[in-house]
């Protein structure tokens, strides 16, 4: 039979929208939908966009901008990518020491903007993109486009996302923003059950690992895949049993290949975290309980919980330009981000058990509640079930989790929308108008309540709030009176908005409209703090700490020494100094000068015992015998020191911040030695730190040297330095007799070592360096980092990627030219 001419698309009937709410979406402009998410944007970061503030949070001072800082620049300057980042803790290899979102596309089209703005462009960027993708989301789930925008709206713009531009946690906010990409992509692949959605689906995954952050990439296939199996069992109960293996071996496989394809961010820090990365002391080789006291560090508390609904109980530690009028009474050891994600949704959600019950509705519940019993952590005894889940050892802070519970909300707040929408038609209007008013009318009953004290004053009874909490608590109770109060009048709002509805004064756009507003002003309200947090650190920083972007005289005078050969490293003393004020932490080291600490998080566990932690507090406790032993020949004072307390030290300059001391006699980073004494692991620190240890002429190593391999005491001898990259360098050795070559980097697998063109064995000496022999002579020594698991996963990645490309757009293009008219 022929087929008419049409003038345009046909139709898709969705199965799950609504008459109503498809008549209402019919009169919405498609453009609507960014249009009011760029507003929101905008909005919320209106400082940045007007060029009045970075959006540079706490830790990308601390750390991220550093990173990112050396990897631009080493890339624009080499053409190469960097293998090996020298500058903090004795050296990291950078993919496996995992230094951020190295191989993440989106942050790859910003490459070479400055830092500082590529962070901001970043962030509202994917604070957009959660709200599109959310959208989307939505109406794959048949929601028409109204209860879709306003979903989207409520998701994007959710203080438990938008918050974490303070703390600088750009790979969780990733993370979240495509949390709802990948639900969309999998039920596209369980609807259809086409090859080319699971390879879709395959690269969602991809995308997801990219963004580096492993613990909520994890959690994404924890909540993508129970909706998979959700929607696998509908499908069975509809179609037969005989979909249901065919569509779950297509799903595994295409989440193998999609983690496959972003292999070279994920085996490589894999491999790291489990056998050099110090957070193993915390997981794999701690005790039982340590494992598990460190799985369930930041948490999240009956306060947090509680401040799902009123984000003002349980405060914060952000300063705003209005100061801080929410401290913060919690348990955890701060708080400066929030999980708040919308209190409209949640009040929303009484009426989708209203008549018909949505299966969805239930699932989402389910995942909501899953999710918040998860971030309570050992505050619930649950957690011992989800300890003995695989993977959960290796990770810290359950509360990162929220994210599943915000897209719950998001979700079901739309589905309860669109049966607001169809409320008419279902002869359900009287029973949503009097749910709603029942539930403003609770609110307004905790609020009266809380007005005389009784939930703050009953809550330390109930819930054991520590002692030395109380007296935040006090003096917050203020704000949580004005937080219920705001609470009630959101709920109220949301009640009076449908009843005007109801009675024929607003019309479906403009209920939506006004529901959206309420939405926003209310995680407005929430989120903006950490915006207006983050844009305050910025302006700080740019007054007080402006050396991480230019140097002072002291890095300069550094940075001479630096030019004129020297090879060293340096270390802030500030840090030793209680309520000194110093340099940031990776300040020195985001201008090129090797540090003997900072701040990283992950660094290999060996070096950071061996100078006692990002403090380095084996200084001291070693009488500055640790400076000798890791090649840090200056220190940085915020004022002069006392010469009878620091010995060996001597004053080279001053600067206006920071007074700059010598250690002379410190060891230079590669030299000889003749002699050797074989010490435990567990003795080898303690063994190098002691007073009557000869630094200068042993070394210790933890097993005898290698058959054949002889030295002998005392060499005479010289060496110089070649060229120096981050991932290899030449040394010119002149020895009188055999030797050991030591030099002050840390040792890792992926380091090879050349005498004279051939190669030789590197061992591991002074529990965390190199070292190796030389025979009696003149020789040249090459240092090259060779990884074979990191080449190989990069070889893999981009094989599976092409795959995933070449299946999933290949197969479009191919149904669709199948789809065409004759």
């Amino acid at each position: 039979m022929k087929r008419g001419k049409t003038t345009g698309r046909p139709q898709r009937i969705r199965p799950d929208a609504s008459p109503a709410a498809g008549k209402a979406a019919a009169d919405v402009p498609r453009w609507i939908v960014p249009v009011v998410y760029a507003i929101a944007v905008f909005v919320l970061f209106r400082e940045f966009f007007l060029g009045g503030g970075w959006l540079l949070g706490t830790d990308t001072y601390a750390l991220s901008y550093f990173a990112r800082d050396f990897y631009t620049n080493f890339v624009h300057e080499t053409g190469r990518f960097p293998l090996w980042q020298p500058f903090l803790f004795g050296g990291m290899p950078f993919v496996d020491g995992m230094h951020g979102d190295i191989f993440y596309p989106l942050s790859l089209a910003l490459f070479f903007l400055d830092a500082r703005v590529m962070w901001g462009w970043k962030i509202v960027l994917h604070i957009f993109l959660a709200g599109i993708f959310a959208y989307l989301w939505l109406r794959t789930l048949g929601l028409g486009r109204l209860p879709s925008l306003f979903g989207g709206l409520v998701f994007m713009m959710g203080a438990d996302l938008v918050s974490l531009v303070y703390p600088g946690g750009d790979g969780k906010l990733f993370v979240s923003a495509l949390a709802p990409l990948t639900f969309l992509l999998a039920e596209r692949a369980v609807r259809h059950r086409r090859i080319a959605d699971f390879a879709f689906f395959g690269l969602g995954i991809a995308l997801v690992v990219f963004t580096s952050h492993m613990q909520l990439a994890y959690f994404t296939v924890w909540g993508v895949s129970l909706w998979f199996l959700f929607r696998l069992w509908q499908v069975g109960k509809e179609q037969g049993r005989g979909v249901v293996g065919r569509a779950l071996l297509a799903y595994t496989v295409a989440g193998v290949l999609g983690v496959g394809a972003a292999a070279v961010q994920f085996l490589p820090p894999l491999q790291y975290l489990r056998e050099w990365s110090h957070r193993t002391e915390r997981t794999l080789t701690a005790s039982p309980d340590e494992s598990y006291a460190y799985s369930t560090t930041y948490s999240l508390h009956p306060e947090e919980i509680a401040s799902l609904v009123v984000p003002e109980f349980v405060g914060h530690d952000v300063q705003t330009e209005r100061g801080s009028d929410n401290a913060y009474w919690g348990r955890n050891p701060f708080k400066i981000n929030s999980e708040y994600a919308g209190l409209v949704p949640l009040l929303l959600i009484p009426l989708l058990f209203l008549g018909r019950k949505d299966p969805r509705t239930w699932f989402f519940l389910g995942l909501g509640a899953l999710s918040l019993l998860y971030a309570l952590g050992a505050n619930t005894p649950l957690f011992r079930v989800f300890y003995l889940v695989p993977g959960v050892n290796l990770f810290r802070a359950p509360s990162l989790i929220i994210f599943l519970y915000a897209l719950s909300l998001c979700t079901l707040g739309a589905l309860a929308l669109e049966r607001m929408l169809a409320a008419g038609k279902t002869g359900e209007t009287g029973r949503v108008t009097r749910t709603l008013w029942v539930v403003a009318a609770v609110f307004g009953v905790a609020a009266l309540a809380q007005s005389g004290g009784a939930i703050t004053s009953m809550w330390p009874a109930v819930f054991d709030v520590p002692a030395d909490r109380l007296a935040a608590l006090q003096a917050n109770v203020p704000t949580i009176q004005a937080g219920f109060w705001i609470a009630f009048l959101i709920a109220a709002a949301v009640a009076g908005a449908w009843h005007a509805h109801a009675g024929g004064f607003l019309g479906a756009g403009a209920l939506v409209a006004a529901l959206c507003v309420i939405a926003a002003l209310d995680l407005h309200r929430a989120g903006r703090p950490f915006v207006e947090g983050a844009v305050l650190v910025g302006e700080y920083t740019q007054a007080n700490r402006s050396t991480l972007f230019t140097p002072d005289e002291s890095i300069q005078f550094l940075l001479e020494r630096q030019a004129q050969g020297e090879v060293f490293r340096a270390f802030d003393l500030s840090a030793l100094i209680p309520g000194s004020v110093g340099y940031g932490q990776n300040d020195i080291a985001a201008h090129g000068i090797e540090q003997l600490a900072g701040h990283h998080g992950n660094e290999i566990g060996r070096y950071r015992e061996l100078i006692g932690g990002e403090r380095a507090a084996n200084i001291i406790s070693s009488e500055f015998r640790l400076l000798d032993l890791t090649n840090t020949a200056y220190v940085l004072s915020p004022g002069r020191l006392d010469p009878s307390q620091t010995p060996g030290l001597e004053e080279v300059f001053v600067g206006s911040r920071s007074v700059v001391y010598r250690r002379f006699g410190v060891l230079p980073r590669a030299y000889l030695v003749g002699r050797f004494e074989v010490v435990s692991d567990e003795r080898a620190v303690g063994r190098m730190l002691a007073s009557d240890f000869d630094v200068y002429g042993t070394v210790v190593l933890p097993e005898p040297l290698p058959a054949g391999v002889t030295i002998e005491p005392d060499p005479t001898g010289n060496v110089t330095h070649g060229e120096r990259r981050p991932d290899g360098y030449t040394l010119r050795v002149e020895t009188d007799r055999p030797a050991l070559l030591v030099v002050s980097e840390n040792f890792y697998p992926a380091w090879h070592a050349e005498v004279d063109g051939q190669p030789v064995p590197l061992l591991r000496a002074n529990y965390t360096f190199r070292a190796l022999p030389v025979p009696a002579g003149t020789h040249d020594v090459v240092f090259t980092y060779r990884s074979p698991i990191l080449g190989a996963s990069a070889a893999v990645s981009t094989a599976v990627l092409l795959l995933l490309v070449g299946v999933g757009v290949g197969g479009t293009l191919l149904r669709r030219r199948r789809a065409e008219p004759a």
